[in-house]
Protein backbone atom coordinates (compact mmCIF):
# COMPACT_ATOMS: atom_id res chain seq x y z
CA UNK A 1 0.00 0.00 0.00
CA UNK A 2 2.82 2.37 0.88
CA UNK A 3 4.50 1.63 -2.50
CA UNK A 4 1.26 2.31 -4.38
CA UNK A 5 0.84 5.65 -2.61
CA UNK A 6 4.42 6.53 -3.55
CA UNK A 7 3.71 5.88 -7.23
CA UNK A 8 0.52 7.93 -7.04
CA UNK A 9 2.44 10.90 -5.56
CA UNK A 10 5.17 10.57 -8.20
CA UNK A 11 2.57 10.40 -10.98
CA UNK A 12 0.83 13.50 -9.59
CA UNK A 13 4.11 15.39 -9.60
CA UNK A 14 4.82 14.40 -13.19
CA UNK A 15 1.33 15.48 -14.27
CA UNK A 16 1.67 18.83 -12.50
CA UNK A 17 5.07 19.42 -14.08
CA UNK A 18 3.83 18.50 -17.54
CA UNK A 19 1.89 21.72 -17.91
CA UNK A 20 4.55 24.06 -16.58
CA UNK A 21 6.16 26.81 -18.63
CA UNK A 22 9.47 25.76 -20.19
CA UNK A 23 11.88 27.36 -22.63
CA UNK A 24 14.96 25.14 -22.50
CA UNK A 25 15.69 21.42 -22.76
CA UNK A 26 18.72 19.36 -21.84
CA UNK A 27 19.19 15.76 -22.98
CA UNK A 28 21.61 13.77 -20.86
CA UNK A 29 23.07 10.37 -21.66
CA UNK A 30 25.00 8.95 -18.72
CA UNK A 31 27.04 5.88 -19.64
CA UNK A 32 26.88 3.12 -17.06
CA UNK A 33 23.98 4.86 -15.38
CA UNK A 34 21.67 3.13 -12.96
CA UNK A 35 18.02 4.14 -12.84
CA UNK A 36 18.41 7.02 -10.42
CA UNK A 37 17.16 10.57 -10.35
CA UNK A 38 19.07 13.28 -12.16
CA UNK A 39 18.65 16.78 -10.74
CA UNK A 40 18.79 20.18 -12.42
CA UNK A 41 19.49 22.98 -9.95
CA UNK A 42 19.72 26.75 -10.42
CA UNK A 43 22.48 28.45 -8.47
CA UNK A 44 21.78 31.68 -6.59
CA UNK A 45 23.86 33.81 -4.25
CA UNK A 46 21.76 32.62 -1.33
CA UNK A 47 21.61 28.92 -2.20
CA UNK A 48 20.17 26.52 -4.77
CA UNK A 49 16.77 25.90 -6.30
CA UNK A 50 15.75 22.55 -7.78
CA UNK A 51 14.32 23.17 -11.24
CA UNK A 52 13.75 19.60 -12.41
CA UNK A 53 14.43 16.02 -11.38
CA UNK A 54 13.82 13.04 -13.67
CA UNK A 55 14.36 9.32 -14.05
CA UNK A 56 15.86 8.04 -17.31
CA UNK A 57 13.63 7.18 -20.28
CA UNK A 58 13.52 3.64 -21.65
CA UNK A 59 16.35 4.65 -23.96
CA UNK A 60 18.45 5.39 -20.89
CA UNK A 61 18.51 9.12 -21.61
CA UNK A 62 17.34 11.86 -19.32
CA UNK A 63 15.37 14.88 -20.49
CA UNK A 64 15.49 17.91 -18.23
CA UNK A 65 13.38 21.00 -18.79
CA UNK A 66 12.91 24.39 -17.22
CA UNK A 67 12.30 28.07 -17.73
CA UNK A 68 14.73 30.96 -17.43
CA UNK A 69 14.13 34.61 -18.21
CA UNK A 70 17.83 35.26 -18.85
CA UNK A 71 21.13 33.37 -19.00
CA UNK A 72 21.84 31.90 -15.58
CA UNK A 73 24.01 29.40 -13.70
CA UNK A 74 22.86 25.81 -13.19
CA UNK A 75 24.26 22.40 -12.30
CA UNK A 76 23.06 18.88 -12.97
CA UNK A 77 23.95 16.09 -10.58
CA UNK A 78 23.11 12.65 -9.25
CA UNK A 79 25.34 12.76 -6.21
CA UNK A 80 26.01 16.21 -4.70
CA UNK A 81 29.77 15.89 -5.19
CA UNK A 82 29.42 14.76 -8.80
CA UNK A 83 28.01 17.63 -10.83
CA UNK A 84 28.32 19.44 -14.15
CA UNK A 85 28.28 23.24 -14.29
CA UNK A 86 26.08 24.87 -16.92
CA UNK A 87 25.09 28.28 -18.19
CA UNK A 88 21.59 28.04 -19.63
CA UNK A 89 19.91 30.63 -21.84
CA UNK A 90 16.28 30.97 -22.98
CA UNK A 91 15.69 28.70 -25.96
CA UNK A 92 18.62 26.38 -25.24
CA UNK A 93 18.30 22.80 -26.50
CA UNK A 94 21.52 20.87 -26.05
CA UNK A 95 22.83 17.46 -25.07
CA UNK A 96 25.40 16.05 -22.66
CA UNK A 97 27.13 12.69 -22.78
CA UNK A 98 28.65 11.82 -19.41
CA UNK A 99 30.37 8.90 -17.77
CA UNK A 100 28.84 7.89 -14.46
CA UNK A 101 32.21 6.87 -13.06
CA UNK A 102 33.59 10.40 -13.50
CA UNK A 103 30.48 12.50 -13.93
CA UNK A 104 32.09 15.88 -13.18
CA UNK A 105 35.21 15.37 -15.26
CA UNK A 106 34.38 13.05 -18.14
CA UNK A 107 31.59 14.60 -20.16
CA UNK A 108 30.92 16.27 -23.51
CA UNK A 109 28.44 19.00 -24.44
CA UNK A 110 26.88 19.47 -27.86
CA UNK A 111 24.69 22.39 -28.90
CA UNK A 112 25.66 25.06 -26.33
CA UNK A 113 28.63 27.38 -26.80
CA UNK A 114 28.57 28.56 -23.17
CA UNK A 115 28.50 25.03 -21.78
CA UNK A 116 31.26 23.99 -24.18
CA UNK A 117 33.38 26.84 -22.79
CA UNK A 118 32.73 25.59 -19.26
CA UNK A 119 33.69 22.08 -20.34
CA UNK A 120 36.98 23.37 -21.77
CA UNK A 121 37.67 25.39 -18.63
CA UNK A 122 36.92 22.47 -16.30
CA UNK A 123 39.10 20.09 -18.30
CA UNK A 124 41.95 22.61 -18.33
CA UNK A 125 41.52 23.09 -14.60
CA UNK A 126 41.69 19.34 -14.00
CA UNK A 127 44.89 19.09 -16.07
CA UNK A 128 46.40 21.95 -14.10
CA UNK A 129 45.42 20.38 -10.78
CA UNK A 130 46.97 17.06 -11.85
CA UNK A 131 50.25 18.84 -12.58
CA UNK A 132 50.11 20.70 -9.26
CA UNK A 133 49.55 17.36 -7.48
CA UNK A 134 52.62 15.88 -9.19
CA UNK A 135 54.67 18.92 -8.22
CA UNK A 136 53.48 18.68 -4.61
CA UNK A 137 54.37 14.99 -4.42
CA UNK A 138 57.85 15.66 -5.79
CA UNK A 139 58.29 18.41 -3.22
CA UNK A 140 57.30 16.12 -0.35
CA UNK A 141 59.48 13.26 -1.59
CA UNK A 142 62.55 15.47 -1.96
CA UNK A 143 62.21 17.17 1.43
CA UNK A 144 65.27 16.44 3.56
CA UNK A 145 67.48 15.43 0.63
CA UNK A 146 71.01 16.96 0.41
CA UNK A 147 70.17 18.98 -2.72
CA UNK A 148 66.69 19.98 -1.54
CA UNK A 149 67.28 23.74 -1.98
CA UNK A 150 68.23 23.27 -5.64
CA UNK A 151 65.25 20.98 -6.18
CA UNK A 152 62.95 23.42 -4.38
CA UNK A 153 63.93 26.29 -6.70
CA UNK A 154 63.18 24.15 -9.74
CA UNK A 155 59.87 22.97 -8.27
CA UNK A 156 58.86 26.54 -7.35
CA UNK A 157 59.67 27.68 -10.89
CA UNK A 158 57.68 24.81 -12.40
CA UNK A 159 54.71 25.51 -10.14
CA UNK A 160 54.72 29.21 -11.03
CA UNK A 161 54.74 28.36 -14.75
CA UNK A 162 51.87 25.87 -14.40
CA UNK A 163 49.73 28.45 -12.57
CA UNK A 164 50.63 31.19 -15.04
CA UNK A 165 49.83 28.94 -18.03
CA UNK A 166 46.38 28.33 -16.56
CA UNK A 167 45.95 32.05 -15.98
CA UNK A 168 46.86 32.77 -19.61
CA UNK A 169 44.37 30.15 -20.79
CA UNK A 170 41.71 31.86 -18.66
CA UNK A 171 42.65 35.33 -19.90
CA UNK A 172 42.19 34.16 -23.47
CA UNK A 173 38.80 32.66 -22.61
CA UNK A 174 37.69 35.94 -21.02
CA UNK A 175 38.98 38.26 -23.73
CA UNK A 176 37.38 36.15 -26.46
CA UNK A 177 34.06 35.83 -24.59
CA UNK A 178 33.63 38.94 -22.40
CA UNK A 179 29.84 38.89 -22.83
CA UNK A 180 29.43 35.32 -21.59
CA UNK A 181 28.58 34.40 -18.01
CA UNK A 182 31.32 31.79 -18.32
CA UNK A 183 33.82 34.66 -18.11
CA UNK A 184 32.41 35.41 -14.67
CA UNK A 185 33.06 31.81 -13.65
CA UNK A 186 36.61 32.09 -15.00
CA UNK A 187 37.28 35.16 -12.84
CA UNK A 188 36.39 33.26 -9.66
CA UNK A 189 38.42 30.11 -10.37
CA UNK A 190 40.58 28.59 -7.65
CA UNK A 191 43.45 26.13 -7.88
CA UNK A 192 43.10 24.79 -4.37
CA UNK A 193 41.66 26.46 -1.30
CA UNK A 194 44.03 29.41 -1.19
CA UNK A 195 45.18 29.87 -4.77
CA UNK A 196 42.98 32.07 -6.92
CA UNK A 197 43.69 32.27 -10.63
CA UNK A 198 42.96 36.00 -10.77
CA UNK A 199 44.00 38.65 -8.27
CA UNK A 200 41.62 41.59 -7.84
CA UNK A 201 44.43 44.15 -7.82
CA UNK A 202 46.79 42.73 -10.44
CA UNK A 203 44.01 41.65 -12.80
CA UNK A 204 41.53 44.44 -12.21
CA UNK A 205 41.21 45.19 -15.93
CA UNK A 206 39.74 41.72 -16.56
CA UNK A 207 37.21 42.13 -13.75
CA UNK A 208 36.31 45.56 -15.15
CA UNK A 209 36.03 44.17 -18.69
CA UNK A 210 33.64 41.40 -17.68
CA UNK A 211 31.68 43.76 -15.44
CA UNK A 212 31.12 46.37 -18.16
CA UNK A 213 30.07 43.79 -20.75
CA UNK A 214 27.79 41.72 -18.53
CA UNK A 215 26.22 44.75 -16.83
CA UNK A 216 25.19 46.07 -20.24
CA UNK A 217 23.79 42.71 -21.36
CA UNK A 218 22.24 41.36 -18.14
CA UNK A 219 21.62 44.25 -15.73
CA UNK A 220 19.05 42.22 -13.72
CA UNK A 221 21.24 39.16 -13.22
CA UNK A 222 21.91 38.53 -9.53
CA UNK A 223 25.47 37.36 -10.17
CA UNK A 224 26.22 40.31 -12.45
CA UNK A 225 24.84 42.81 -9.92
CA UNK A 226 27.05 41.22 -7.25
CA UNK A 227 30.11 41.54 -9.50
CA UNK A 228 29.23 45.18 -10.20
CA UNK A 229 29.10 45.92 -6.46
CA UNK A 230 32.45 44.19 -5.95
CA UNK A 231 34.00 46.23 -8.75
CA UNK A 232 32.66 49.47 -7.26
CA UNK A 233 34.19 48.58 -3.88
CA UNK A 234 37.43 47.54 -5.53
CA UNK A 235 37.73 50.81 -7.44
CA UNK A 236 37.61 52.60 -4.07
CA UNK A 237 40.43 50.44 -2.76
CA UNK A 238 42.59 50.63 -5.89
CA UNK A 239 42.46 54.41 -6.07
CA UNK A 240 44.51 54.38 -2.86
CA UNK A 241 46.99 51.70 -3.89
CA UNK A 242 50.64 52.37 -4.69
CA UNK A 243 50.95 53.54 -8.29
CA UNK A 244 47.66 55.44 -8.20
CA UNK A 245 47.40 59.22 -8.09
CA UNK A 246 46.48 60.38 -4.59
CA UNK A 247 42.95 61.83 -4.46
CA UNK A 248 43.08 65.60 -4.27
CA UNK A 249 41.60 67.50 -1.36
CA UNK A 250 41.13 71.12 -0.33
CA UNK A 251 41.18 72.08 3.34
CA UNK A 252 41.76 75.26 5.37
CA UNK A 253 44.89 75.93 7.39
CA UNK A 254 44.76 77.49 10.85
CA UNK A 255 44.32 80.97 9.36
CA UNK A 256 41.44 79.91 7.11
CA UNK A 257 43.38 79.81 3.84
CA UNK A 258 42.28 76.85 1.73
CA UNK A 259 45.12 74.68 0.42
CA UNK A 260 44.93 71.81 -2.07
CA UNK A 261 47.12 68.74 -1.94
CA UNK A 262 47.71 69.06 -5.69
CA UNK A 263 49.33 72.48 -5.15
CA UNK A 264 52.39 70.61 -3.87
CA UNK A 265 53.04 68.83 -7.17
CA UNK A 266 56.66 69.29 -8.14
CA UNK A 267 57.67 68.15 -4.64
CA UNK A 268 57.70 64.76 -3.03
CA UNK A 269 55.02 64.79 -0.34
CA UNK A 270 54.74 63.14 3.04
CA UNK A 271 50.97 63.04 3.62
CA UNK A 272 50.00 62.43 7.24
CA UNK A 273 46.52 62.00 8.71
CA UNK A 274 46.51 62.52 12.47
CA UNK A 275 44.61 64.11 15.37
CA UNK A 276 45.49 65.77 18.67
CA UNK A 277 43.28 63.31 20.60
CA UNK A 278 45.26 60.32 19.29
CA UNK A 279 48.29 59.47 21.44
CA UNK A 280 49.74 57.35 18.63
CA UNK A 281 49.41 60.34 16.29
CA UNK A 282 51.24 62.69 18.62
CA UNK A 283 54.05 60.20 19.10
CA UNK A 284 54.40 59.71 15.35
CA UNK A 285 54.37 63.44 14.68
CA UNK A 286 57.25 63.95 17.12
CA UNK A 287 59.19 61.19 15.34
CA UNK A 288 58.57 62.92 12.00
CA UNK A 289 59.77 66.23 13.46
CA UNK A 290 63.18 64.62 14.10
CA UNK A 291 63.41 63.77 10.39
CA UNK A 292 62.81 67.34 9.19
CA UNK A 293 66.37 67.80 7.93
CA UNK A 294 66.34 64.57 5.90
CA UNK A 295 62.92 65.37 4.44
CA UNK A 296 64.10 68.81 3.34
CA UNK A 297 67.22 67.36 1.71
CA UNK A 298 65.07 65.06 -0.43
CA UNK A 299 62.64 67.78 -1.56
CA UNK A 300 59.85 66.36 0.60
CA UNK A 301 57.03 68.67 1.66
CA UNK A 302 54.90 67.61 4.64
CA UNK A 303 51.11 67.88 4.39
CA UNK A 304 49.43 67.21 7.73
CA UNK A 305 45.66 66.61 7.79
CA UNK A 306 44.11 66.64 11.25
CA UNK A 307 40.80 65.00 12.12
CA UNK A 308 40.34 67.26 15.10
CA UNK A 309 37.15 68.65 16.62
CA UNK A 310 38.26 72.03 17.94
CA UNK A 311 40.73 74.61 16.68
CA UNK A 312 42.19 75.06 20.17
CA UNK A 313 43.15 71.41 20.66
CA UNK A 314 44.51 71.23 17.11
CA UNK A 315 46.73 74.32 17.47
CA UNK A 316 47.89 73.24 20.91
CA UNK A 317 48.97 69.86 19.52
CA UNK A 318 50.79 71.50 16.58
CA UNK A 319 52.78 73.63 19.02
CA UNK A 320 53.55 70.57 21.13
CA UNK A 321 54.85 68.30 18.37
CA UNK A 322 56.76 71.16 16.66
CA UNK A 323 56.79 69.60 13.20
CA UNK A 324 57.27 71.84 10.16
CA UNK A 325 54.96 71.63 7.16
CA UNK A 326 51.49 72.50 5.94
CA UNK A 327 48.80 71.88 8.55
CA UNK A 328 45.14 71.73 7.50
CA UNK A 329 41.85 70.64 9.05
CA UNK A 330 38.14 71.21 8.54
CA UNK A 331 37.60 70.35 12.25
CA UNK A 332 34.84 67.86 11.39
CA UNK A 333 36.39 64.94 13.28
CA UNK A 334 35.43 61.59 11.65
CA UNK A 335 32.72 63.40 9.66
CA UNK A 336 35.39 65.07 7.55
CA UNK A 337 35.01 64.13 3.86
CA UNK A 338 38.69 63.18 3.76
CA UNK A 339 38.01 60.28 6.16
CA UNK A 340 35.86 58.67 3.47
CA UNK A 341 38.04 59.88 0.60
CA UNK A 342 41.06 58.07 2.04
CA UNK A 343 39.07 55.29 3.74
CA UNK A 344 40.67 56.14 7.09
CA UNK A 345 39.91 53.65 9.85
CA UNK A 346 42.67 54.46 12.31
CA UNK A 347 45.23 57.17 13.02
CA UNK A 348 47.91 58.00 12.24
CA UNK A 349 47.98 57.12 8.52
CA UNK A 350 50.98 57.98 6.34
CA UNK A 351 51.47 58.18 2.56
CA UNK A 352 54.56 59.09 0.52
CA UNK A 353 53.80 60.72 -2.85
CA UNK A 354 56.15 61.47 -5.71
CA UNK A 355 56.42 64.81 -7.50
CA UNK A 356 53.40 63.99 -9.68
CA UNK A 357 51.20 63.03 -6.72
CA UNK A 358 51.56 59.28 -7.34
CA UNK A 359 51.43 57.08 -4.24
CA UNK A 360 54.86 55.52 -3.67
CA UNK A 361 54.30 54.07 -0.19
CA UNK A 362 51.34 53.81 2.17
CA UNK A 363 50.51 52.76 5.72
CA UNK A 364 54.02 52.96 7.15
CA UNK A 365 55.51 54.61 10.24
CA UNK A 366 58.14 57.28 10.75
CA UNK A 367 60.94 54.78 11.41
CA UNK A 368 60.63 53.56 7.79
CA UNK A 369 60.96 57.01 6.23
CA UNK A 370 64.82 57.18 6.06
CA UNK A 371 65.02 54.04 3.91
CA UNK A 372 62.24 55.37 1.65
CA UNK A 373 64.11 58.63 1.10
CA UNK A 374 66.98 56.70 -0.48
CA UNK A 375 64.61 55.36 -3.13
CA UNK A 376 62.71 58.50 -4.17
CA UNK A 377 63.79 61.00 -6.82
CA UNK A 378 64.72 64.37 -5.34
Amino acid sequence: MRIVVGYIILASLLISCAGRKTNFTIKVESNGSAEELLYLVRLTLSGTLVVDSVLPKRSGKYILKGYTAMPDFYVIYKQPRQYINLVIKPGDDFSIIANDAAFSANYQVKGSKDCRLIEQMIHQQLRTMDMITEISEEYENSAGSPDFEITKKRIDSTYAKVVEDHRQFSIQLITENPGSLVSLMALYQQLGRRTTVFDYKRDFKYFAMVDSNLSALYPRSEAVIDLNHRIADLRNVLRLETGAKAPDMILPDSTGNEITLSSLEGHNVLLVFWASWSEESNSEMKAIAKLSGQLLQHNVECFFVSLDKTKESWKSAMESVKVQGIHVSDLQFWDSPVADLYMIEKLPLLYMLDQSGIILYKEFNASEIPSMLKEIRE
